[in-house]
C-alpha cells in the first residue's frame, strides 16, 4: 500500500517519465545492492530508503526479510515498486511512501538504516535543498543508525570529455511492446554552480516503422567530499566511512563513486 503524505510535487511530473524505461535502463546494475545488503544486516531494521523509484534495491532488502520503508516523489515508480512488491510476495515487510525527501515526516523516527543510493542526492540542486534531505534523514534515525550516500565522483576531466556530445547510452528491446529502445545521452556541465543538466532521450522504435520519443531532461548537482563531508556533520551525523566503490575501495580522484557513511551519535544532542 503507498501512503500518499503530500498531494502533489512539481517535480512528479518529470521522474513520472521514467517510469516506463526505468527497470529496463538499470536491468544490468546491480553494483551496489551486496553491500547495502550486508550493511542493512549489521545495523539491524527497521531500514529507510531515500528515493526507491520502482524498488531495484528495496525488493532485495524486503527478500532477505527486512522491514523497509521506501519514500519516493513519484507515483509512477511507487505503483511499480507496489507491483513488484506484491509479485515477490513481500508487502507485509514493505511500506511505500509518497513525499517529498524534504520534508517527508514518518511517525517512526527509529531507523536503524537509511540510505540513499544511485546519485539521488544530487537531484537536488542547491546545498539548502541537499542539506534539508539529510537534516530529515538524520531525524528519522535513531541513536547509533546510519545513514548511506551514494553520489557519483566529480571527475571533472571526464566530466567535460561528453559535454555536448550526443551519445547512444543503451539499447534494448522492450518486453511489452516489442519496440527496441535507443537511449541518448546529452549533458552539459556548469563548474560555478557544481551542476551537471542532462537529457535521456528514449527513441522507441516499432516493428511497423513507428517511432515515438520521450524526452527526460533532469538536473543533478554534484559534490565535493570536503562539502559532502560538512553537510552530513552540520546535520548531526558523524563520518564513519568514505569510500570509492561498493567493493569497499578506499575514495580516490579517479574513483566512480563517493560513497559516504555516517552514524547518529548514541548521545543525540
Amino acid at each position: 500500500m503507498i501512503a500518499r503524505m503530500i498531494t502533489s510535487h512539481p517535480e512528479s511530473e518529470l521522474f513520472d517519465r521514467f517510469a516506463r524505461f526505468y527497470d529496463d535502463d538499470y536491468r544490468d546494475y546491480d553494483d551496489d545492492i551486496e553491500a547495502i545488503v550486508m550493511l542493512a544486516a549489521e545495523c539491524g531494521d527497521p531500514i529507510l530508503e531515500l528515493g526507491c523509484g520502482t524498488g531495484r534495491v528495496l525488493l532485495p532488502l524486503a527478500t532477505a526479510g527486512h522491514s523497509i520503508t521506501g519514500v519516493d516523489v513519484s507515483p509512477a515508480l511507487l505503483a511499480r515498486a507496489e507491483e513488484k512488491v506484491r509479485k515477490q510476495g513481500v508487502a507485509t515487510n514493505v511500506h511505500l511512501v509518497k513525499a517529498d525527501l524534504r520534508t517527508f515526516d514518518l511517525p517512526e523516527k527509529q531507523f536503524a538504516f537509511a540510505f540513499c543510493t544511485s546519485n539521488t542526492l544530487m537531484h537536488f540542486t542547491s546545498p539548502e535543498e541537499q542539506v534539508a534531505v539529510l537534516r530529515n534523514a538524520a531525524r528519522h534515525l535513531r541513536p547509533g543508525g546510519r545513514l548511506l550516500i551514494d553520489l557519483f565522483n566529480p571527475d571533472l576531466p571526464r566530466l567535460f570529455a561528453v559535454e555536448g556530445v550526443m551519445e547512444l547510452a543503451d539499447r534494448w528491446q522492450d518486453a511489452h511492446s516489442g519496440a527496441d529502445v535507443l537511449k541518448w545521452s546529452v549533458r552539459r556541465i556548469d563548474v560555478v554552480e557544481q551542476l551537471q543538466e542532462t537529457t535521456f532521450i528514449y527513441e522507441e522504435i516499432f516493428a511497423d516503422g513507428r517511432t515515438q520519443r520521450t524526452v527526460c531532461p533532469f538536473t543533478l548537482r554534484f559534490l565535493w567530499r570536503s562539502e559532502a563531508e560538512l553537510m552530513l556533520e552540520a546535520v548531526g551525523l558523524r563520518i564513519e566511512d568514505v569510500l570509492g566503490s561498493f567493493d569497499g575501495d578506499p575514495y580516490g580522484s579517479d574513483s566512480d563513486h563517493l560513497i559516504l557513511i555516517a552514524v547518529k551519535p548514541e548521545t543525540d544532542a
